[in-house]
């Protein structure tokens, strides 16, 4: 069930025990609750797998870290009424530790390789209630560098699992046969992506979430991207080091602030064009032409050393989800459903493997 603060919403149960919201646009898919507990058992198994003799457990994916970063997230000063929801108040800021990724599953990747990037945001020190109960205090945002995502249904993600997991080199080899045509087209333009520094990168939250509560909850996706044009690292240094990235963000923060725009685009359903874009077909784009973004906050990443033993291992160990929201920021959508059980389930795993207690940030830590 999703938590208490959540039941003032007018929230639908199937009778499979999901809840989605049918007024906001989301609506459960076929087998969604068995297809999601058999993607997460076979997930768990491949962790254990790939990790029991091979301490310490690392994500499923985005297993490699190109840096974990303290953040400020500064809320603009002035905000549209309609977009003063959860944690966009007017002026607010907030401590911010943010990690940055590669999302393939082989956390030695070489960072030459094309392959989707990832930003994920933990904002502390935020009040009220939260959808889950394991952190009272947080805020997640996930974002991945591609606006789309490349699955809609729980029942092709768990043929993909199955295939991925596979003993067989020849079922793995097939695994993009089963997100169809629409799907690979978008997966192959994600794992093709290369970049300089993921500092100088856009990112997207690629599925939607709600913005405010009641009668005047919208869907929302987000974004973030540099606030102004970065010059690329030099190739010499790309072909050299296979953890680039790494280095491209030491580079940029021994000397100077990063800056990002932390945008958001909402769904307007009195218009057709709005009323057709869909939370739960996570592969559509919703065209900027349709519902443009307006710029809600900026995170500055100030100057500073964070390649160090202590700091990555302090990163692992952070639980980062998008269930771990105020009710106004409610994940939506079929994607989100599989993550929320998910994401618990292998977060729960790796501390147990790693014999790591639960943390909860709060932004003062120093190493």
């Amino acid at each position: 069930m999703i938590a208490a603060a959540q039941s003032s919403l007018p929230l639908a149960q199937h009778g499979s025990g999901i809840e989605y919201d049918a007024e906001i646009g989301e609506s459960p898919w076929p087998d969604e609750k068995a297809a999601t507990l058999a993607i997460k058992e076979i997930i768990e198994r491949t962790v254990r797998s790939r990790y029991t003799d091979n301490l310490p457990a690392l994500r499923h994916v985005h297993p490699k870290a190109h840096g974990c970063v303290l953040a400020d997230f500064r809320v603009n000063e002035t905000l549209q009424d309609e977009h003063q929801h959860g944690i966009f108040k007017a002026n607010a800021h907030y401590k911010a530790w943010i990690r940055f990724s590669n999302s393939d599953s082989n956390p030695f990747r070489e960072d030459k390789e094309g392959d989707g990037r990832g930003m994920s945001i933990k904002l502390m020190g935020i009040p009220g209630e939260k959808l889950l109960p394991d952190e009272s205090n947080t805020q997640d945002f996930l974002m991945i560098s591609h606006p789309v995502f490349f699955i809609n249904d729980p029942q092709k993600y768990l043929s993909l699992v199955q295939s991925l997991s596979s003993s067989s080199l020849l079922s793995q080899l097939s695994a993009p046969l089963s997100l169809g045509i629409e799907g690979s087209i978008i997966a192959a333009k994600i794992n093709s992506k290369k970049i300089a520094n993921p500092l100088y990168t856009r990112y997207w939250s690629a599925v939607p979430y709600q913005l405010g509560s009641g009668s005047d909850r919208r869907a929302m996706k987000y974004s973030v991207r540099p606030c102004s044009p970065l010059d690329n690292i030099p190739q010499e240094i790309q072909f050299k080091d296979p953890n680039y990235l790494r280095a491209a963000m030491k580079q940029h923060l021994s000397t100077k602030d990063a800056c990002f725009e932390f945008l958001i685009q909402t769904r307007d359903t009195g218009t057709a064009a709005g009323a057709a874009l869909s939370v739960e077909r996570v592969t559509s784009e919703w065209e900027e032409s349709v519902t443009p973004f307006f710029q809600v906050a900026t995170i500055i990443i100030p100057r500073q050393e964070f390649d160090n033993p202590e700091q990555d291992k302090f990163c692992e160990n952070l639980s980062y989800t998008p269930w771990h929201a105020v009710p106004e920021h409610r994940p939506l959508g079929g994607v989100n459903r599989i993550r929320k059980v998910v994401y618990s389930s292998l977060a729960n795993l790796r501390r147990s493997m790693n014999a790591v207690t639960p943390i909860e940030p709060t932004g003062s830590e120093n190493f």
